[in-house]
């Protein structure tokens, strides 16, 4: 089978986004990236992406792939299958940790929109009861199924960089009862489709977008970027 030629349709910060970016990269399948500011949606973009969202991936110029777990699968699909088990029952536990990985993302958003202090730590202790679930599906790593990295670590990878920012303004403590959910954190930071998913200037664009928002991580990451200005 020939590979296709793909656009990915992207954001800069887009976990979703990310995820399809780390498959991309993982099967060594080139693409075209193509970002959009989604508080502008181009005409063209909605025309393509029923649900107005990012990731959409474009085959061939003339069809379209959208929802990132779809393409994340499509893409696995097309290059061999490796990153999602051949057994039945192991996939479909795959494919629900993914899904489990969205709903850390949903917590992290309500998170970084917490109004006060009070609203932090319930979040914080939504995400910390999230951690606790993976800890105990755990092994010896360094991925969910050992040494096989799968969907559901790029799943995951996107998650986990949110932290090296958030870290920054607000100490959560996060992590301190689920060291092997640590170690998983760290080999992820340091895969390179991890790393490339995104450029090299996402950790500022990531506290500038908090700094914007009226709430209470929001209003740390003014602080850190004013402190930042006069520094400078």
């Amino acid at each position: 089978m020939n590979t296709p030629k793909l656009t990915l349709i992207s954001h800069y910060l887009c976990p979703f986004v990310q995820r399809a970016a780390i498959t991309l990269q993982e099967r060594k399948i080139p693409f075209e990236r193509r970002y959009i500011d989604l508080a502008n949606k181009p005409e063209w973009f909605l025309a393509l992406s029923p649900l107005g969202k990012v990731p959409v991936l474009v085959i061939d110029d003339d069809d379209v792939l959208f929802e990132s777990s779809v393409i994340a699968q499509y893409i696995n699909e097309i290059s061999g299958g490796k990153l999602l088990s051949a057994e039945p029952v192991t996939k479909h536990h795959q494919l629900a940790w993914m899904e489990f990985a969205s709903q850390v993302i949903a917590g992290i958003g309500r998170l970084y929109n917490a109004d006060d202090r009070s609203d932090v730590e319930s979040a914080r202790l939504f995400l910390a009861n999230r951690f606790r679930q993976v800890e105990d599906v755990l092994g010896d790593g360094p991925w969910l199924a050992g040494d096989q990295f799968t969907l559901v670590d790029a799943a995951f990878g996107p998650a986990f960089r949110y932290f090296d920012v958030i870290d920054s303004v607000v100490d959560l403590n996060l992590f301190v009862d689920t060291p092997k959910v640590a170690q998983w954190r760290r080999s992820l930071a340091k895969r390179p489709s991890v790393i490339s998913a995104v450029t090299a200037d996402y950790p500022e664009r990531l506290l500038a977008f908090f700094a914007k928002r009226d709430s209470f991580i929001g209003r740390r990451a003014a602080n850190v970027l004013s402190v930042q200005s006069s520094a400078a």
